[in-house]
């Protein structure tokens, strides 16, 4: 009798389809962390862009979450044509982060370095550093090469302590903190065990505290304007800010050809009010407003297969 409640009270499974994808995500995962350390950087990045216009044809989904995205963001301004081809270069910039992530292991701080021989804005990073009592917030997006930006963090001399959502798959989420570890970048998880490291990396001089902040932020979060339509964004960056009275850096790792260029904007000004609420709600605009800057610049290099709107207000 306990076994027929116990079985009672067991989560239903996931539909067929979506076990289906996760296998075939799960086996692409790791295709890609085996080709990647068999190939040169070069290949690896030609192989990517192969890879790129393969996953376009064969997952109708992201195409279509693509397509819906960049109409909300666009409507009319962009044909259906063009928008496919935005949606083709950001599946394809995808695939070549993933190819040069899974390389990190194979790279010497000096190589590091050298992937990005342009950098600009470095003194707002320097003057933030130097003015804060404690850490930095680097605020980034799933624009370019987010990982890379990280690593290149580390190799210029400073600490990185990033907040992460591990995968579906434990064999996944090891190739990442595997080769995030092999940069130098310590992970914190995106849970309530990782709150202590989140508030340590933030007392800490020259230590960055990397947030992904341009993702739907669900329930919990804040409705501020994203492309001229209400967004959830999550609160998480603001509230810190505010606590910890830390600086807010943006930082980005644009693709280049096969290198990189590190583009790091001035400081975003946290207001601060009195009114936690309302300051929050202020501080998280600004943030987003700072990413859809950087998206409208370079929309082919923003991931458009996340559904950023998907949480929509009360109504």
């Amino acid at each position: 009798m306990s076994a027929k409640i116990k079985k009672a009270k067991s989560r239903p499974s996931a539909p067929w389809y979506h076990r289906l994808r996760w296998r075939v995500e799960r086996m692409f995962g790791i295709f890609a962390y085996w080709v990647a350390r068999r190939l040169s950087r070069k290949r690896a990045l030609k192989l990517a862009d192969h890879l790129g216009a393969l996953a376009y044809y064969m997952f109708r989904k992201y195409r279509n979450v693509c397509l819906d995205n960049l109409t909300i963001a666009y409507g009319n301004d962009l044909s259906k044509k063009e928008k496919l081809k935005l949606t083709l270069k950001s599946q394809t910039n995808l695939i070549r982060t993933i190819m040069d992530f899974l390389k990190f292991e194979e790279y010497s701080k000096e190589e590091f370095l050298s992937l990005a021989p342009i950098v600009i804005g470095r003194e707002h990073l320097e003057n933030a550093f130097e003015k804060s009592k404690g850490g930095v917030i680097g605020l980034a997006g799933h624009l370019g090469s987010w990982e890379y930006s990280g690593a290149w963090m580390v190799a210029s001399g400073w600490n990185l302590s990033a907040v992460g959502k591990e995968q579906r798959d434990p064999g996944i989420t090891k190739i990442m903190l595997d080769q995030r570890a092999a940069a130098g970048i310590k992970h914190i998880p995106r849970a309530k065990s990782g709150n202590l490291e989140l508030v340590r990396a933030l007392k800490t001089k020259n230590t960055m505290l990397g947030l992904i902040s341009d993702q739907n932020g669900g329930h919990d979060g804040v409705f501020v304007d994203f492309f001229g339509t209400q967004a959830s964004s999550a609160k998480g960056p603001a509230f810190l800010a505010m606590k910890y009275d830390v600086p807010v850096v943006p930082i980005f790792a644009i693709w280049d050809g096969d290198l990189y260029r590190i583009e790091i904007l001035p400081e975003v000004e946290v207001t601060k009010t009195g009114d936690e609420e309302k300051d929050i709600a202020e501080n998280t605009q600004r943030f987003q407003k700072v990413i859809e800057g950087m998206v409208r610049k370079y929309p082919e290099q923003w991931l458009w297969a996340h559904r950023r709107w998907k949480t929509r207000p009360k109504g």
